[in-house]
């Protein structure tokens, strides 16, 4: 098996031909399944002696993301984690969870059973599936589809995703949140081991917007082809997503004393599209994927940032965001356990521009969710976007 093998001068791996060649002109489903599983609450609880998901290697990896039909571009990794950048999103990997984000036609929940399988040979984890030993907690969501025809198999409808999911998990829920359109929310959540101890602290912030306009989305397009490289140790795709990251401003959506921990890696597809993950102080992290052209332009935004420990919240977060964007209509989502304290974000009532849709919020076990959903007002013309 091939461990991860980083470049010692800066902990990265980039798969350089894959970088140079990778065409995605077909490319069209922005909206990403986000599947996220923690086997246990925290890395303490980890077993003693026990390796960890960080140690599984890079072959390894590999095989899981071809049953979901995509490709690793390139690795960052800090003390705490590694950083997937995917020719389809994302996947973070800690030493006791993982999340992995993927758009297009993916076939995400295919990866499952590989992964149990996985961890059970790998790490000696032994988990019940169906059974009374489960992970700790797992997630699974997504915005409604813009082209759920072209999706493969159970993906084509949340139904078969549900029912698919139920076969491994007893303990789960499923909701359907918003109005039905074609921006619903969906969401599929296991009920915690009441007998584990709780997460000290876990967010997930998430923006999902669509309707962004051509003077924003031309920043998300290059007329670069594939097979092109600049010189035979960097791929074309790398250097202009960094520089895209630069220009936009989205390199800098957290800032203060905080530039010798942070972490960036970026994609610019061709002929447009972009994808970038951002490690924060080892342990957090932010992610982006734009699918530009007009008709069906979509960009996300998520992170797991204590946003306190930057001096910061998520409203200022959300400003920066929607100021890089400009989106027609965007829905946010925030998952916060309950050891954490209110975000800012429960108490928005208004953000100029833009008229909000709905506000939902769920009590979820150890977990609460906020819903929100906002489209641009058509009788304001904003330069700026500001908080009311």
């Amino acid at each position: 098996m091939t461990p991860i093998e980083f470049n010692p001068s800066d902990n990265s791996y980039v798969d350089h031909e894959l970088s140079v060649n990778l065409d995605s002109t077909e490319a069209f489903e922005g909206p990403e399944k986000l599947l996220e599983i923690w086997f246990y609450p925290n890395l303490e609880d980890v077993p003693a002696g026990s390796k960890t998901l960080r140690s599984i290697s890079f072959d390894l990896w590999s095989q899981i993301l071809d049953l979901v039909n995509c490709k690793i571009l390139s690795i960052k990794s800090s003390k705490y984690m590694h950083a997937f950048l995917l020719s389809e999103s994302s996947l973070f990997v800690y030493d006791h969870k993982l999340v992995l984000k993927t758009c297009g036609t993916t076939t995400t929940l295919y990866s499952l059973n590989a992964i149990f399988q996985l961890v059970k040979k790998e790490l000696n984890w032994e988990f019940v599936l169906g059974g009374a030993q489960q992970p700790y907690k797992v997630f699974y969501s997504r915005r409604a589809f813009m082209f759920p025809d072209k999706q493969k198999s159970i993906h084509k409808n949340w139904s078969s995703e549900v029912e698919y999911l139920n076969e491994f998990f007893t303990n789960g829920s499923q909701y359907l949140i918003g109005r039905i359109d074609n921006s619903q929310w969906h969401l599929y959540i296991t009920d915690s081991n009441k007998e584990e101890p709780v997460v000290d602290y876990d967010e997930t912030f998430e923006v999902l917007m669509t309707g962004i306009p051509a003077d924003k989305a031309r920043d998300f397009v290059t007329s670069r082809k594939p097979g092109f490289e600049i010189d035979g140790n960097q791929d074309l795709g790398h250097f202009l997503g960094i520089s895209t990251s630069n220009n936009t401003g989205l390199n800098n959506i957290y800032e203060g004393d905080i530039q010798d921990t942070i972490i960036h890696d970026a994609f610019s597809f061709t002929p447009c599209g972009y994808s970038s993950n951002t490690i924060l102080d080892d342990k957090y992290y932010y992610t982006l994927h734009v699918t530009p052209e007009k008709g069906w332009s979509y960009a996300s935004f998520e992170s797991n940032v204590n946003t306190k420990r930057f001096n910061t919240n998520n409203i200022e977060i959300l400003t920066k965001v929607l100021k890089i964007f400009n989106p027609d209509k965007f829905q946010l989502t925030l998952f916060k356990n309950l050891n954490y304290t209110e975000s800012e974000l429960f108490s928005l009532t208004s953000l100029n521009g833009y008229n909000k849709i709905d506000r939902i919020v769920y009590d979820l076990g150890h977990y609460q969710l906020l819903y929100l959903s906002f489209e641009k007002d058509p009788n304001t013309l904003i330069n700026g976007l500001s908080i009311a």
